[in-house]
């Protein structure tokens, strides 16, 4: 048990980045994380971590002892669940998901999953940019879209409607789009992966297929509100996930355009870093689940 502790706390010293907030995330005293390191190099016979004065570095041993350690305790952790079905989820459970999907979806539910998990602590990051599972200590991530190649498991929960809509004052000034060639005569709010840096493309459903589109537009952007703030502004065309554009159509700040040209939907996944998928990734999974059941 203390070899598990140990690497427990190794673990939490990598996700947090310092000794003293693994200290305090943990609730143990600091030279008992010191300790823990030190006997745990020892066991293993190589050291795991670079330390200086402002931040800690994992050397190349370390990053594979963490790669395969993380995933170990999880499945020790499922163990005891497995045996214990009603034990009470505990610990920690770190997410990373897109912004507005976070601040509009799941944090004004979160209430109600606390009340049946009251003893989960959930470190939840939101951001529009892609991150790694392993490398950031996640133990899964909310995605959209495509998928890349990758030492994870993606389990689907839904395929997402995207609508293509602008702002009544943008309507007013440049006309309503009737046909896909009316495209090239607006200007579309675009978007950038961040990743690969990137403009994507509009794609559009039609009889012979799915079609691709650049358009013209004056604003490139990479996160999900502000997007949403240029559209409602009159810079130019949108195209999102009708879940988080629907509520400004419906009060009259956005109108969908082309409905005759409907937008393929996009795959809604959460990747998880190994094929054990562990009791508290489970749970909120299925809670995910059932949130986007709702809002279809």
């Amino acid at each position: 048990m203390n070899l598990f502790e140990n690497i427990k706390i190794f673990i939490e010293i990598v996700d947090s980045g310092s000794f003293t907030q693994a200290a305090e995330n943990l609730q143990i005293h600091r030279p008992a994380v010191t300790k823990a390191l030190q006997q745990l190099e020892q066991e293993s016979g190589v050291r795991l971590l670079q330390r200086t004065t402002r931040r800690i570095n994992l050397t190349s041993e370390g990053e594979e002892f963490y790669r395969r350690s993380k995933p170990l305790l999880a499945q020790a952790d499922d163990l005891l669940d497995s045996f214990a079905p009603e034990r009470p989820l505990h610990g920690q459970l770190r997410i990373d998901m897109p912004i507005a999907f976070a601040r509009q979806i799941v944090v004004p539910k979160l209430p109600a999953f606390y009340q049946d998990h009251p003893d989960l602590e959930i470190i939840l990051s939101s951001s529009d940019v892609r991150r790694d599972l392993l490398r950031d200590g996640l133990d899964c991530v909310l995605r959209m879209g495509a998928l890349d190649d990758g030492d994870y498991v993606a389990r689907k929960l839904a395929d997402i409607r995207i609508t293509t809509c602008a702002s009544p004052a943008y309507i007013a000034q440049h006309g309503m789009p009737q046909t896909l060639e009316d495209l090239q005569h607006h200007q579309g709010v675009n978007w950038i992966n961040s990743n690969s840096r990137q403009v994507m493309p509009w794609r559009f459903q039609h009889e012979a297929g799915i079609e691709e589109i650049s358009i013209p537009g004056k604003l490139i952007l990479d996160n999900s509100e502000v997007y949403i703030a240029a559209g409602i502004a009159g810079l130019g065309l949108l195209q999102g996930m009708n879940f988080f554009l629907q509520p400004y159509i419906d009060s009259g700040q956005l109108v969908e355009v082309l409905p005759d040209f409907p937008c393929p939907t996009r795959r809604l996944s959460l990747l998880y870093p190994h094929r054990h998928l562990s009791h508290k990734v489970r749970v909120f999974a299925e809670w995910l689940e059932g949130l986007i059941v709702e809002l279809r």
